[in-house]
């Protein structure tokens, strides 16, 4: 049965509104949670919990179900081919969450960052994602945690757009925050002083990594107090996304977790749905819906991936079967070709002759000179960003 949230019974059964609110409150499955919230504009405050329900608890089954059955599909992909993936799917990810706070960003600046070793824009963004992908730790443990993210994560690019919105308090910002509509009504005002942000960010903090809940449900109640507290003057939605994507990543995989944001974009209004149900007052401090809702995204998400990355490595197999009939004889000129198929099928941008040497395990010297006996209509080159990169034209595997 699914879970109806406060908001609809205050709506469509005010007569049992509050024995429900009690029932639930009070409820064996209840979860209690040592904050509360309160809607702007109004004055009391409700302690948040949650209920662990049927339904959450058939999410999480299929959540892990799925999980497992992508997994082994990514066993069998090569792992070029995941790895092209994976930079494809951050491209994307940094876009659509720069996109949801109308930052405008282009995929060409991101892959820009994403080949730079000096700073530029959105190197700071670029740099953190690539270690959801390198299965690299990132400390959330602390306060100060949470800060030192923050100025590696986004700092520069605050500064560049706007340097007053830079933190000006010990850790976070001093002043008041206000979340506004387009039409700049005054939907949420994050936590104030400042002393309020970090003593509610430490509860949040603890409960994250309390592992007496289940994981997902303390993924999803921690973003959306990050929401809530506000802790900064701007960068908080794009903080809270990536934040997220790093731990569905590490929870389940990166190709899941590089997801966050472009669900989000697709799905804004149910999104931002969920938090306007969750702040609002007659809702009093249940979190179950928005939980619900976070778990229904990884669903998604993981249903995504799934599709995609099923028919890619079947195109990548029937390709492959074509590329055979070439009767290559050279073994490393051979691997080189399926180098470039798997960047074809995996993703829009190529490999570099870096990334093919580091694969094959062949110095770059010995890729470029095997790459003379290759006839230039068999490959494409993309000269957009340097070092160029390089895939395989499919067009010619129909031709020998």
């Amino acid at each position: 049965m699914d879970y109806v949230s406060l908001t609809k019974i205050y709506y469509k059964s005010p007569d049992s509104y509050e024995s429900e609110y009690e029932v639930r409150f009070n409820s064996p499955s209840a979860r209690h949670i040592p904050i509360s919230i309160k809607q702007f504009g109004h004055k009391k405050s409700y302690p948040v919990f949650y209920c662990y329900t049927e339904e959450i608890a058939n999410l999480q089954d299929k959540i892990m179900t799925e999980f497992l059955q992508l997994y082994k599909l990514i066993e069998v992909i090569p792992g070029a081919g995941i790895t092209q993936f994976l930079y494809n799917r951050l491209i994307e990810e940094i876009k659509s969450s720069n996109d949801i706070e109308g930052v405008h960003s282009t995929r060409k600046e991101i892959k820009s960052a994403l080949e730079s070793t000096e700073k530029r824009r959105f190197f700071g963004i670029v740099n953190k994602y690539q270690k959801i992908i390198k299965n690299e730790d990132i400390p959330l443990q602390t306060c100060q945690d949470i800060r030192n993210l923050y100025n590696d994560f986004l700092a520069d690019e605050i500064e560049m757009d706007d340097p007053e919105n830079l933190p000006d308090g010990i850790l976070f910002r001093k002043n008041s925050v206000d979340i506004v509509s387009e039409t700049q009504k005054v939907l949420h005002r994050g936590l104030y002083p400042e002393s309020a942000i970090i003593s509610t960010l430490e509860s949040a903090l603890k409960l994250l990594h309390d592992s007496s809940a289940p994981t997902f449900i303390r993924i999803a109640i921690f973003h959306y107090l990050f929401g809530y507290i506000h802790p900064f003057y701007d960068g908080n939605g794009r903080m809270s996304r990536f934040i997220t994507s790093y731990l569905i990543s590490k929870s389940l995989h990166p190709t899941i977790g590089l997801q966050v944001s472009i669900l989000i974009k697709k799905n804004r209004k149910s999104y931002y749905g969920l938090f306007e149900e969750a702040d609002s007052e007659i809702n009093r401090g249940d979190l179950t819906p928005f939980i619900i809702g976070t778990l229904t995204l990884i669903c998604t998400a993981i249903s995504n991936t799934k599709s995609i990355l099923q028919k890619k490595r079947e195109q990548y197999l029937s390709y492959q079967k074509q590329l055979s009939a070439w009767e290559i004889d050279n073994e490393t000129t051979y691997k080189i070709y399926d180098i470039l198929l798997q960047a074809a099928v995996f993703s829009t941008w190529g490999a570099t002759i870096d990334e093919i040497a580091d694969t094959i395990q062949k110095t770059k010297s010995t890729v470029y000179s095997r790459f003379k006996t290759i006839p230039t209509e068999r490959y494409i080159i993309s000269k957009d960003t340097r070092p160029y990169h390089y895939r395989l034209n499919l067009n010619s595997l129909n031709t020998k």
